[in-house]
């Protein structure tokens, strides 16, 4: 059966929201769980500013016939101010790779009782093989992952979910004011770092209007579906989860192995397409450079990560994710700014 090209976007971008911090629960629970009710708009709203911005991205992009991120970075910024941008989303998204190798390392640990090093070293063998064959490579490993982490993940929260007997918000009544406003504006930001950089580079793949639109609103439904679901045992658990690295293995272990098994399945599968969506478009703007060795490159990429994730997940997401979300927002903005001036363009010309 052939897969449509809208289809194929749609599971790369989603898959890049879904890393080691969402599937763990760490960032729901840092940006949106804390905040009550409240909260669960901010997720919606983070996913309606997800589907926009990827429909935006991948429109601009197969009108101005652009095929790679340093490519779409100088059509908006210009040639000055466009590398410069491609270098610190590069930094960030390296940083993102390796807080995949570390959340890795944090399951090895947790789960089966293994040395950090084991879990962070297993994925980054995983992600070199897989970055050896490019774009093809990346494609088909989410082609064959997305569904599991959708479908296993929405299966996961709702059974938890609906297990507890204790109502939703108990115990929870959030923090009040705008901050839940600009807690998702600022999880938005930085994740759109890295699903910009991805989306430009599989762009090639949306030949027609109707592929950018489906990649781009399939992508950003499905992130927001899976997160909903995710977030309501969260709620229920919050005040004994709150300090853990994998919030969600503590949920799952409480309904037997199985479950447990079943949990670990989607976590792993979405620290593998992560991890490999975002060392790839590294090593595309590596490319861009004149660093053409695929294997030279993707060899530099993994060792670097491995040796980077021992700084901790947490720490990662802590401390270095709301920084970048900066440049995610200016760079939200200046995509909307483009989009729209095209569109009114588009319109002057009669729609040509």
């Amino acid at each position: 059966m052939k897969i449509s090209n809208g289809l194929k976007i749609a599971a790369v971008y989603g898959s890049v929201f879904l890393g080691a911090g969402f599937a763990s629960g760490r960032e729901l629970l840092q940006y949106f769980v804390g905040y009550g009710q409240n909260g669960l708009w901010g997720l919606i709203l983070s996913g309606v500013l997800f589907a926009l911005v990827g429909w935006a991205v991948l429109s601009i992009c197969r009108r101005e016939n652009i095929t790679s991120y340093g490519g779409f970075m100088r059509f908006l910024l210009g040639e000055r101010l466009g590398p410069i941008m491609e270098g610190v989303v590069a930094a960030f998204l390296f940083c993102l790779f390796a807080a995949m190798l570390a959340g890795a390392g944090a399951t090895a640990y947790q789960a089966f009782y293994l040395p950090f090093s084991a879990g962070a070293l297993l994925v980054g063998l995983i992600v070199f093989a897989v970055l050896c064959f490019g774009l093809s490579g990346i494609v088909k490993v989410n082609l064959f992952l997305a569904p599991l982490m959708l479908f296993g993940g929405i299966f996961v929260g709702i059974y938890s979910f609906l297990a507890y007997t204790t109502p939703v918000f108990a115990g929870l009544g959030g923090r009040m004011g705008i901050a839940w406003l600009l807690s998702a504006v600022v999880y938005s930001s930085y994740n759109l770092v890295t699903g910009v950089p991805v989306l430009a580079a599989t762009a090639s793949l949306a030949q027609t209007k109707r592929d950018a639109r489906v990649g781009g609103l399939l992508g950003g439904g499905a992130i927001t579906l899976l997160g909903l679901a995710m977030s309501l045992p969260l709620f229920l658990y919050y005040t004994d989860i709150i300090s853990l690295e994998i919030p969600f293995l503590h949920i799952a272990g409480g309904y037997g192995r199985a479950f447990s098994f079943m949990y670990l399945a989607v976590l792993i599968s979405a620290l593998l397409t992560t991890a490999a969506c975002n060392a790839f478009a590294v090593s595309q703007w590596l490319k861009s450079r004149g660093y053409t060795h695929k294997i030279k490159v993707a060899a530099v990429l993994c060792v670097s990560g491995f040796l980077a994730a021992h700084i901790g997940f947490s720490n990662i997401v802590i401390f270095v994710y709301p920084v970048f979300g900066l440049v995610g927002l200016f760079k939200i903005v200046v995509i909307f700014l483009t989009a729209a001036k095209l569109l009114r363009r588009k319109t002057s010309n009669g729609g040509a």
